[in-house]
């Protein structure tokens, strides 16, 4: 770990050593008759959530542990949030908080992306990491709780993590109260979804409860000839035969039928000027009866917890999943040549590359850790003893081809002759990653919080008879002051170690993502507040760090290192018993060690939210929301392209009467017509077109 290179780290190590060694002395080995089941600090009137301010977020620490003691930058994306916000997709639910590019490639169908403090993110669901690279089926947004945003290394606890984070979403669970609703939506793009949401007890003792969740969609996409279908359930059962005892049995069965609204457009015609205009931002550059975008997955979870007494707990989490994805699409030849990439003297046609994409992945992964709860001495101590096991195994077939036949972007002609690519097996990936890990989060005093741990991992990958091993030990430290006023300073230094299963268009292994991150910064929350400010500074470093290819769109390429600083301020509040309010700021510095610049991130990003109830925020009647995102200027990685900065306005009406809900909520509301980025190599990206979308939801 080379501490001795770490000077934050050493700080914070040594502000935590005294604390250690006070308690070991004070325990005689931890055997004090005394230790009893205690958060870290116990505050009264600061655990309840009011409006859009979450207090509890367990994926920073993966314990019961207030946001405002948490020595790290998170932000939590509530259910309700969601709703209010129409959220369509997960992506939808990150665009208003700090430290998140959302939308970052425009209107993309093939996933969630967006940069978390300027490089991607790893998805983990209820815990468990989620997918490993490459394609994968998109999460439901209607099945989550929540979801949590965890900014900077987290490989202590996960292993498996870029530096800049990870979007952890927790699925809605069995409740042992009876609740039922069911939910139908109607919007542009020929959208008609409905969807149902039943869940209760199973039996008067109260020991077994069950939850049903579906959701069926018919739509349309903002491209031409694109669907966006779905068919989702996901059945759980909890057991629950004490207070101590806890398990609950999760599958999810969920099929899209899409097609490719990424169309790699060329600079002309989309950012820069052509003769004959701008391209049309609905033109479908594939084959109709060809393209698609199609994945199934089937997944089973298990979540077991237990309480032996008042300071052992044992938790132990574990999902299998199996996915396929079937990606077939044409793309315009923009690289070539990115200054003039057209076939002909008026700028309209160009070549197309074929590409397919048959992959079927399988998945095993678990979690296991036990936590202990100690006070003694004035000094608490809650200790995380864990170990996760992931296993992958993908099987793939891919083919490539060029049609040379002129197409044309401003008055497409389908069907003209083309030739779909023929397919290969490629070779097969199996990844085995273990990791070991151990946290303390230490409580002394009445304001000195501190947090420590350490992981060792083991990763194993076999592509193609070719096989790798990579082993790494990640460090994290934390250190917190809690006045009585509910400000809260706090540093902290943390690593990350990211190994990746999936391989390169040309079938070749990543090496593993590596990183290491010192943060500062201030919460702020009065003792039983609705409101929570954040200030955050960060310096982040990468190595490896995957970048696109300027050869080939499908690909990416590992460019070497790159440093990322920024600060990030978020506030959220309810004004009296009518307005909810949340707001965020963004400035990142990011440079690739090249010399580059990361395409599609601006330096400056800042965005507010507020609803008005008309009535009290507990009644019923009227509610008003309105919605801001500022998005600046954000460059190719040359520096030459620039992409103008855009305020996007976002909006929502909403009634409710008894158990009746009634909303219509718009997205990019004054429909503007805008690049999201655009790259060297020769493509840009247009950003969503207006999206209107109207609810009416029942419960009963």
């Amino acid at each position: 770990m080379r501490l001795s290179k770490n000077p934050l780290a050493l700080l914070i190590a040594g502000a935590l050593l005294p604390a250690v060694v006070h308690a070991q002395d004070a325990t005689g080995g931890g055997t004090d008759d005394h230790a009893v089941q205690l958060a870290p600090v116990a505050v009264t009137g600061t655990r309840a959530n009011v409006g859009y301010t979450r207090q509890d977020a367990t994926s920073a620490t993966k314990t019961d542990t207030p946001v405002i003691e948490t020595a790290q930058a998170i932000s939590v994306v509530s259910s309700t949030q969601m709703l209010d916000q129409g959220a369509l997709t997960v992506q939808d639910a990150l665009r208003y908080s700090a430290g998140v590019r959302a939308d970052a490639y425009g209107v993309d169908s093939r996933g969630d992306d967006a940069f978390l403090r300027g490089t991607s993110f790893v998805q983990y669901l209820d815990g468990l990491r989620q997918s490993f690279g490459g394609a994968y089926a998109r999460t439901e947004p209607y099945f989550l709780d929540r979801l949590e945003i965890v900014r900077g290394p987290s490989s202590v606890l996960y292993g498996q993590g870029t530096t800049g984070g990870l979007i952890a979403l927790v699925s809605k669970r069995p409740q042992f109260i009876a609740s039922h609703e069911v939910e139908a939506q109607w919007g542009n793009n020929a959208r008609k979804q409905m969807a149902f949401d039943f869940t209760g007890p199973l039996d008067t003792a109260g020991h077994w409860a069950y939850r049903l969740i579906g959701v069926y969609r018919d739509a349309d996409a903002q491209i031409d000839h694109v669907p966006d279908d779905r068919k989702a359930i996901a059945p759980a059962i909890t057991w629950m035969p004490d207070a101590d005892t806890q398990w609950t049995l999760l599958a999810n069965l969920q099929f899209d039928h899409n097609g490719t609204t990424l169309n790699f457009l060329p600079h002309a015609g989309t950012l820069l000027p052509n003769p004959n205009g701008r391209i049309p931002t609905n033109r479908f550059t594939s084959e109709p009866g060809f393209d698609a975008y199609d994945t199934s997955q089937r997944s089973v979870s298990s979540f077991f917890e237990h309480r032996f007494d008042d300071t052992w707990k044992f938790v132990q989490n574990a999902r299998y999943s199996h996915d396929n994805v079937d990606y077939r699409t044409l793309y315009p030849n923009v690289y070539s040549d990115p200054a003039d990439p057209f076939l002909d003297d008026a700028q309209r046609t160009v070549a197309r590359y074929s590409y397919v994409s048959l992959k079927r992945y399988k998945r095993l992964v678990t979690d296991t850790h036990l936590q202990a709860d100690a006070d003694a001495g004035g000094v608490h101590h809650r200790v995380l003893f864990g170990l996760d096991v992931a296993y992958s195994h993908t099987d793939a077939k891919q083919g490539n081809g060029y049609d040379a036949v002129p197409f044309d972007l401003y008055a497409p002609v389908y069907g003209n002759g083309f030739v779909p690519p023929d397919v290969f097996p490629s070779p097969s990936s199996h990844t085995r990653q273990t990791g070991l890990y151990v946290q303390d989060q230490i409580n002394w005093g009445e304001h000195w919080i501190g947090t420590v741990g350490f992981r060792h991992d083991r990763a194993t990958q076999v592509t193609g008879g070719q096989r790798s091993v990579d082993n790494a030990t990640t460090a994290r430290y934390g250190l917190m002051y809690r006045f009585d006023s509910g400000l809260v300073p706090y540093v902290s230094y943390t690593e990350s170690f990211q190994p990746l299963d999936s391989l390169d268009a040309y079938n070749r292994p990543y090496e593993p993502l590596r990183g290491k991150q010192y943060e500062a910064g201030l919460k702020y929350q009065p003792v039983g507040s609705a409101t929570l400010l954040t200030a955050t500074y960060f310096d982040l470093h990468e190595d490896n760090r995957l970048a696109p290819d300027p050869q080939n769109p499908l690909n990416q390429i590992q460019a070497g290192r790159a440093r990322t600083r920024g600060v990030e301020l978020e506030a959220s509040t309810r004004l009296g018993h009518h307005l909810d309010l949340i707001g965020s700021y963004t400035w990142t510095h990011a440079r690739p060690g090249d010399g580059t610049i990361v395409a599609g991130l601006p330096k400056n990003q800042g965005s507010v939210w507020g609803v008005y109830h008309v009535n009290d925020v507990d009644d019923d009647g009227l509610s008003l929301g309105l919605g801001a995102r500022y998005i600046g200027v954000n460059d190719d990685e040359t520096g030459t392209l620039h992409v103008p900065k855009k305020t996007l306005l976002d909006a929502m009406v909403a009634y409710t009467q008894g158990p009746w809900r009634f909303s219509v909520n718009a997205a990019n509301l004054t429909d503007q017509v805008y690049n999201a980025s655009c790259l060297a190599r020769g493509d840009c990206f247009y950003g969503p077109r207006r999206s209107l979308m109207g609810m009416a939801r029942y419960r009963f």
